[in-house]
């Protein structure tokens, strides 16, 4: 049985939902050095890069800045996420000094090479469009987490999710991604969870492909939230950092 056990007055699938999205939303914006690590058939490739998130309700406003390798520094990359529409992007290329808008990215795309998807920058912007049930409860790591599973309510890369949520800070500390035919495809661990400003966040997510030999570690550092990041950060013409 997985080591799962049901306990009868636990708070129920909607309850734990809702309190997960109130933890989550409390993070208007955040600020972050971010370093990238993705290692596939024995190589790893490196990323270093500034990360700002400035949320709008479930929608939000990421902006990339490239550190490292040195030949991508100074390029930036713009993405606008929108709940029910593809993602926009646009890129800066520093070379050439030039802005160009990249065609749309479905939020299952790759971020920046990664095992990390689109949608996985969003939190839990996308929980109203699934369908959860409560399984059980397992211990992570010491934690006592409630096991939790959803269904998109419509079809999508992703034939369910299920993920591992801490009963003490509702933050998830794992989660496992199945594809339509419930054969999972990666698998993802947060840790590093530290509180800043009321908002508990993990500064290390390591996701893994249960497919192939594919694996990314991002690690937060100087992270800084809730700092009324305003909207100009977050525009087109941002993108030159003029």
């Amino acid at each position: 049985m997985m080591g799962i056990l049901l306990l009868a007055g636990q708070l129920s699938a909607g309850a734990i939902v809702a309190h997960v999205k109130e933890v989550d939303l409390r993070m208007r914006d955040f600020a972050a050095r971010a370093q990238m690590e993705v290692t596939s058939q024995g190589k790893t490739r490196k990323r270093v890069f500034d990360l700002m998130l400035r949320r709008e309700g479930v929608n939000y406003r990421a902006m990339i800045s490239l550190i490292e390798p040195p030949e991508m520094a100074g390029t930036r990359f713009l993405i606008v996420a929108e709940r029910g529409r593809r993602n926009r992007q646009w890129a800066y290329f520093p070379d050439l000094d030039l802005v160009r808008s990249i065609a749309g990215r479905d939020q299952e795309d790759p971020f920046l090479g990664s095992d990390i998807t689109f949608a996985d920058l969003s939190g839990g912007a996308h929980l109203d469009d699934m369908v959860h049930r409560l399984i059980g409860v397992e211990a992570v790591e010491g934690s006592t987490c409630y096991l939790m599973e959803g269904v998109p309510r419509h079809k999508t890369t992703y034939g369910k999710i299920r993920g591992w949520i801490r009963k003490d800070n509702f933050v998830t500390v794992r989660a496992v991604f199945f594809d339509n035919d419930e054969e999972p495809l990666k698998e993802a661990h947060l840790g590093d969870i530290l509180e800043l400003d009321g908002v508990p966040l993990a500064h290390r997510i390591e996701m893994r492909s249960l497919i192939t030999d594919s694996h990314t570690r991002l690690v937060l550092k100087n992270v800084k939230v809730n700092r009324d990041l305003p909207f100009e950060l977050f525009t087109e013409t941002a993108l030159k950092g003029k």
